[in-house]
């Protein structure tokens, strides 16, 4: 192994912690938001239709769909994230593995499409989570400005 192949293997370490670092902040703080708001939010439509019982339930009743909705791809996000960032290390073990000479862990083109697809279903699970949040946000304060 050349001098060179250490340095990379050790800038690849460097990236894998870091990168393990990164990952987690902001799966943390992003997963925290729409869990919280979520939670929150079916908790004040009840509160809600407890202080407007006259008020027509649809908007609410929809809100809390979109919240409901928003907590399970939160979920599914937080599993097809575990598994891409699996691949990940995976991905970047057999790279430092390959370069000392090592046998690898399965086949690489594998490893790397799976990582692939699950970073990308991760990214749009992130992304209709998002988008349930806010549309439910959105019908609680159209049913709150009706009211008044």
């Amino acid at each position: 192994m050349k001098k060179n192949d250490k340095k990379y293997i050790k800038a690849l370490k460097v990236y894998l912690e870091k990168a393990e670092v990164r990952l987690k902040y902001s799966m943390e703080r992003f997963d925290i938001l729409i869990i919280s708001l979520s939670s929150g939010g079916l908790a004040l439509g009840a509160t809600l239709l407890e202080k407007f019982p006259e008020a027509n339930k649809d908007l609410v009743n929809i809100a809390w769909i979109f919240f409901s909705a928003a907590l399970i791809t939160n979920l599914l996000s937080q599993v097809t994230g575990y598994l891409a960032n699996k691949y990940d290390i995976m991905c970047t073990n057999n790279i430092i593995n390959e370069i000392k000479g090592n046998c690898m862990e399965g086949e690489q083109k594998k490893i790397e499409f799976n990582q692939s697809l699950y970073n990308k279903i991760t990214k749009w699970f992130n992304i209709f989570s998002f988008i349930f949040l806010s549309t439910a946000i959105i019908l609680l304060t159209i049913f709150i400005n009706t009211k008044n």
